[in-house]
């Protein structure tokens, strides 16, 4: 398949449309709204017939949050680094791989499409794959959890190379932002001033994805709480705004979107995880490419 030529600022358009309206602009057909696929660089796979050079038998996917692109992953100033490179420049059979996604979409029909493209590629792989690892940013760590429970539910085949899932400022029990903007709305849409109200359905016209965001939700609401995959290691990177572990802005705002508690799933139940790791002063965004989280993940995964 051939490589998106398309300007970056209409990349980032398309990925911030979508992430406010993304479920509307496809239910319209409109073209800003993304199609899912999994890239090699800067090229889009054939799921059903992967061609790459140099497949490894471990790879490595990574997956974006909410507005974002894979591009989130690359370090500033060196286009050819990420986190999955650095795993394969270590051990060599590694291939990097990322995710692209309409983030205005219900998490759960993100993830079950996911398990399904997961499915298909771990078949179609050229050569046998013995590790499927799974790192997500923000809303990206909530995907790979629905994938998860899609995949289960599915007895996908895929899940039995899966070893380690990584989730870096995920909002597993709600992001603040998310919920501050639905207390917002709702506050407004019962203002007495008819402007006022106007303002709280404004507020209010945002994607599923984003309201799915404010509860931490993975799965349908009358599905339950899905546990964390089991035989399955699973990493949890939290950052923080002030360098000061103990500074109150980290008590208020985390990593500037996600609070550390969150980032934890103090509220889950029954999660037993291989490894925690916190980062003051690395805000939420650089949560994807920074030289100390590099270097945790590294230490943990190979």
């Amino acid at each position: 398949m051939s490589s998106d030529f398309r300007p970056v600022w209409q990349r980032h358009a398309s990925a911030i449309f979508s992430g406010f309206l993304g479920d509307w602009l496809e239910e319209r057909n409109n073209p800003l709204a993304l199609p899912m696929g999994i890239f090699h660089g800067l090229t889009p796979l054939d799921c059903q017939a992967p061609r790459l050079d140099a497949p490894g038998s471990t790879l490595c996917l990574s997956i974006h949050g909410l507005m974002e692109l894979e591009s989130v992953w690359t370090f500033p100033g060196q286009s050819d680094v990420s986190y999955g490179s650095l795993l394969n420049g270590t051990s060599g059979d590694v291939t990097p791989l990322t995710l692209r996604y309409n983030t205005g979409r219900p998490i759960t029909r993100n993830g079950e499409d996911l398990a399904n493209m997961l499915e298909t590629l771990v078949a179609a792989w050229p050569v046998p794959v013995e590790r499927v690892i799974l790192m997500g940013h923000s809303m990206g760590g909530l995907l790979i959890r629905s994938a998860c429970h899609h995949g289960q539910a599915q007895n996908h085949c895929w899940l039995s190379h899966l070893t380690d899932c990584v989730y870096l400022g995920s909002p597993h029990d709600g992001s603040w932002l998310a919920k501050g903007a639905k207390a917002t709305a709702d506050l407004l849409n019962r203002a007495p001033r008819d402007y006022l109200r106007v303002v709280g359905e404004v507020i209010d016209v945002r994607s599923e994805g984003i309201r799915n965001l404010s509860r931490g939700e993975v799965v349908p609401a009358d599905q339950g709480e899905p546990p964390l995959v089991p035989g399955t290691r699973h990493f949890v990177v939290c950052g923080l705004l002030a360098r000061s572990r103990t500074h109150p802005v980290n008590a208020l705002f985390g990593d500037a979107l996600v609070h550390e508690s969150s980032a934890r799933g103090h509220e889950r139940t029954g999660w037993k995880l291989a490894g925690v790791a916190t980062f003051p002063g690395v805000d939420h965004i650089r949560l994807a490419h920074h030289p100390d989280v590099a270097r945790q993940l590294v230490e943990w995964l190979l």
